[in-house]
C-alpha cells in the first residue's frame, strides 16, 4: 500500500500509467478512489497520481479542522516525496 510521510501525516496515493504527471484531487471528504472511472483512461497518456486527502480513505485522520492551505501543502509535499518537478 503506497503511503508517503508528508509533514505530520501519512498520505495514501496511487500512481497509474507513465508520462507527464497529472494529479487528481478529489473534493474534500471523498477519497481518491472515486476517480476509478477515468483514471485508467487518463493513464494511457499521463502518469496519473491519485491521492486520498487527509481525513479520507487510507490517509491519516487528525482531530483538527483542515484548511485548503493545509491540503494544498499536502499535495506539494507528496509531489516532493515522489520527486515530481514542475516545468
Amino acid at each position: 500500500m503506497p503511503i508517503a510521510k508528508v509533514g505530520d501525516i501519512n498520505l495514501y496515493y496511487e500512481v497509474h500509467g507513465s508520462g507527464e504527471p497529472l494529479v487528481l484531487i478529489m473534493g474534500f471528504g471523498l477519497r481518491g478512489g472515486h476517480w476509478f472511472a477515468i483514471q485508467d483512461v487518463l493513464a494511457r497518456g499521463y502518469g496519473v497520481i491519485v491521492i486520498d486527502n487527509r481525513g479520507t480513505g487510507r490517509s491519516d485522520k487528525q482531530e483538527m479542522p483542515y484548511t485548503a492551505k493545509m491540503m494544498a501543502g499536502d499535495v506539494v509535499g507528496l509531489l516532493d516525496v515522489l520527486r515530481v518537478r514542475g516545468k
